[in-house]
């Protein structure tokens, strides 16, 4: 057996993409998506292991100055609104500087805002550059009327500051407070503002990058333009049918569907057909198992993804766990302690996995509906990723056979509904076990693997 040695070190040290501090900017007019890409940006720089937080200057003007502002509250022309809204600004960039002193692992803040003056963007600058915090503006354009509409409606008019309005005044008015705005509103420009580093999104599908100086705002970038927030999505995940190696407790392998998993392929096919779904996109992995299951789906556009492989279980590949407890009891150990990063021998952590399916987040991100059939692992992460878990969490994630997960996106969230059928299928869920637990089998562990290397040894 291996030493722990190697495990302990990939244990402590995940890839760093650097330690610099960022603080993102949003810029643009009320009702332009900022706060679906703030939310976004900030789901998926954790989900890649680089922690985030949105602050967002409405909940801190709401908590500051209190609710039921008019428009003209927005005006530029009222003093007294401009000194609060700068204040409360202010306030927001200095916590964010605190976040920063306060939490050594903290690396992106997401101010959500305006900020539509090059007079409060220098602000942000001024604050943030003493403490070596690297300032990146989002700036988002949108002159799609008919999207500015649909996005006051969908959002806007049903937060706090119109709680009890009727929902056309309160449309008028957010109307209001966007003139308002209109009238100091000055963009970014690739001519004045060559020193900044910013990202320009126009009409949700054209970018304009300026002056970006490190991985963390490139993979930001990368995935801004990625997102479509014009699009109302809907996806559908789903785990294959039961398999041989599932009826008996085995991890990997590259079995065929069991009696059940058959059945439960047959009703997954009748359900896409019933809600009227056989036309979607499906994609699936490459393993017997999720390819059987599609076998029985009505959809013709069915697409293969190495990507979506079910974890690599390494050297534990077709071993029960029962097995591993007892041919690696300290990897068994090890894996419990922090299952997250934990790598199995020639094998893959979930750590690895994320990494791995990156490039299907970033397509995921651009579908309208789409079914996707893969493994527990892989489901594990893209739910988690979706619903925003931590990343320590993200192996507990509950995934049954025989369910499926919809989920839908929204601006600040996504609402998630569980499918169940009626079909018999084994239990594959690990709880999470106690620390005591966990360092109790790890002592008895590497006890026995030092009297056994002894008795090899003829030291004992």
């Amino acid at each position: 057996m291996e030493s722990n040695l190697g495990q302990e070190r990939y244990l402590r040290a995940l890839p760093q993409m650097n330690r610099h501090k960022h603080c993102f900017a949003m810029v643009g007019l009320p009702a332009r998506g900022k706060s679906y890409t703030a939310h976004r940006l900030a789901r998926y720089l954790n989900w890649i292991g680089v922690k985030s937080q949105v602050f967002n200057v409405g909940i801190y003007r709401r908590e500051l100055i209190g609710i039921n502002m008019s428009s003209e509250f927005y005006s530029p022309n009222n003093v007294d609104g401009s000194t609060a809204r700068w204040q409360v600004a202010e306030h927001v960039v200095d916590n964010i500087v605190n976040w920063f002193k306060k939490d050594s692992e903290a690396v992106v803040a997401i101010m959500d805002a305006t900020n539509t003056t090059k007079e409060r963007r220098k602000m942000i600058l001024n604050k943030c550059n003493p403490e070596d915090i690297k300032v990146m503006f989002i700036e988002s354009v949108l002159e799609d009327t008919d999207i500015e509409s649909a996005n006051i409606k969908e959002t806007k008019i049903r937060c706090p500051d119109y709680e009890g309005c009727d929902p056309e005044e309160a449309f008028k008015d957010f109307c209001e407070r966007i003139d308002n705005y209109k009238k100091a509103y000055e963009t970014l420009s690739l001519n004045m503002d060559r020193e900044l580093s910013f990202i320009r999104i126009y009409n949700i599908t054209q970018f304009h990058i300026n002056n970006l100086n490190c991985n963390v705002q490139s993979k930001s970038a990368y995935f801004v333009m990625n997102l479509r927030s014009n699009i109302k999505s809907t996806i559908y995940f789903s785990r294959h049918g039961e398999s041989e190696y599932n009826t008996v407790g085995r991890i990997g392998g590259d079995s065929h569907l069991s009696d059940n998993g058959i059945k439960y392929a047959e009703e997954l096919g009748k359900f896409m057909t019933e809600k009227d779904l056989s036309h979607i996109p499906v994609w699936t992995s490459i393993m017997k198992r999720t390819l059987e299951t599609c076998s029985y789906l009505p959809n013709s556009n069915i697409e293969r993804w190495k990507a979506l492989n079910e974890i690599d279980a390494g050297r534990c590949d077709g071993l029960t766990y029962e097995q591993i407890e007892e041919l690696y009891p300290e990897e068994f150990a090890l894996r419990d302690l922090d299952k997250y990063r934990y790598r199995y021998p020639q094998g893959e952590s979930y750590h690895d996995l994320c990494c791995r399916l990156e490039p299907i987040i970033m397509e995921l991100e651009k579908q309208s509906e789409i079914m996707v059939v893969c493994h527990q692992a892989v489901l594990r992460c893209l739910v988690g990723y979706f619903l925003n878990v931590p990343l320590a969490e993200i192996p507990y994630i509950k995934i049954p056979l025989h369910t499926i997960f919809k989920i839908v996106p929204g601006a600040y969230g996504c609402d998630k509904e569980e499918i169940t059928f009626d079909v018999e299928s084994s239990k594959t869920h690990r709880s999470k076990p106690t620390t005591e637990s966990i360092e109790a089998r790890l002592n008895n562990a590497r006890i026995t693997t030092s009297v056994t290397s002894q008795l090899i040894n003829g030291t004992h």
